[in-house]
C-alpha cells in the first residue's frame, strides 16, 4: 500500500518547521540543505525551513552536535540558521524559543527532534487542533544506540482514487501512546561534558537517524508517494528495518485506522 504525497507537486515552497536542533536536529538541518538544493535543481519550488530551539550552545554540544567552540553561549537555532543561510543564500528562519507558539500553524511539514515524551504530546495535540488539513509530522527519536523515524499525519490527507492509497498515517503518539505517561519518562538532565553526552547517546546515532529521516522525505518528494512510514535503526548490531504502510501491521501496535474520509470539494 502507498500514501501519496501532495507536497511533491506543490507550486510554492513547502513550509517546514524543524523543532529542536541538538544532536539529531542539527544533523537533520544539514540534510535538509541537500534536499532543498536538489529539489530546486529539479524544478520543485523547494522548502522553506524555520528552526525552533530555546537552548544555547554549551561545551558538551561541541563535537556531537553541529556546533563549534566559538558558538558556545549563543542560541542554537540562530547560530545554525545563520550559518546555513550564509553558505547557501537561503532565507531560512530561526526562532530561539519553544514550539509551538500561538501562531505556529503555517507549516505543512513539522519535524521534531525533541528529548521528551511530554514535548511530543504537546506538539501532537497542537497539530491535531491546529485546523490545517495538510500537515505531516516527522518525529525522530533515539536512545544510546537505537533510533526510530515516524512520519505521521494528524489528520487524513486527500489521496487519489486508488485502491492502494492510505489517507492517514499513524503518528508517534498513535504507535507509542505510552510515551504520554510521565511515569515512564527518564530525565537524564543536560550533559556537563562531551564524554558524559556520549554515555547517553553514541557519537553517530544522531546522524544515522537524520539520514533515515531525510531519506524518507527524499523518497516522498522524488517519487510522489511512500510505501513505508516508519524506520528503525541500530548501531549494535548495525541494521535498519522499515514498517510498510499496512493497517494490519499497525494493529499490532494497537492502532486501527478509522473509516476513509470523504474528499473535500473545492471552495
Amino acid at each position: 500500500m502507498r500514501h501519496y504525497f501532495p507536497l511533491a507537486s506543490t507550486h510554492s515552497p513547502v513550509e517546514v518547521d524543524l523543532v529542536g536542533c541538538g544532536g539529531t536536529g542539527s544533523a537533520v538541518a544539514g540534510r535538509l540543505v541537500y534536499l532543498n538544493q536538489t529539489l530546486l535543481a529539479l524544478g520543485h519550488p523547494g522548502i522553506s525551513v524555520t528552526v525552533y530551539d530555546p537552548d544555547y550552545v554549551t561545551d558538551a554540544n561541541v563535537g556531537r552536535q553541529l556546533f563549534y567552540r566559538e558558538d558556545v553561549g549563543h542560541p542554537k537555532a540562530t547560530i545554525l540558521v545563520t550559518r546555513i543561510n550564509q553558505c547557501t543564500g537561503f532565507s531560512w528562519m530561526a526562532e530561539p524559543r519553544r514550539y509551538p507558539g500561538s501562531h505556529d500553524h503555517r507549516a505543512s511539514l513539522v519535524i521534531t527532534a525533541v528529548d521528551t515524551g511530554k514535548a511530543r504530546v504537546t506538539i501532537g495535540h497542537f497539530l491535531q487542533s491546529a485546523g490545517r488539513d495538510l500537515v505531516y509530522w516527522l518525529d525522530c527519536g533515539n536512545s544510546q544506540q537505537n533510533g526510530q523515524v515516524i512520519l505521521g499525519t494528524p489528520r487524513a490527507i486527500n489521496q487519489p482514487e486508488r485502491k492502494d492509497a492510505i489517507d492517514r498515517l499513524p503518528t508517534v503518539l498513535d504507535l507509542y501512546p505510552e510515551i504520554a505517561d510521565p511515569k515512564r519518562e527518564k530525565d537524564s538532565g543536560p550533559s556537563c561534558s562531551l564524554a558524559e553526552a556520549i554515555e547517553q547517546q553514541d557519537l553517530y546515532i544522531n546522524q544515522f537517524v537524520a539520514l533515515e529521516a531525510s531519506q524518507l522525505l527524499w523518497f516522498a518528494f522524488r517519487r510522489g508517494y511512500i510505501d513505508y512510514s516508519v524506520s528503525y535503526v541500530s548501531l549494535q548490531p548495525r541494521n535498519t528495518r522499515v514498517l510498510p504502510i499496512d493497517p494490519e501491521i499497525w494493529k499490532r501496535f494497537g492502532y486501527r485506522i478509522g473509516p476513509k474520509q470523504p474528499k473535500k470539494g473545492r471552495r
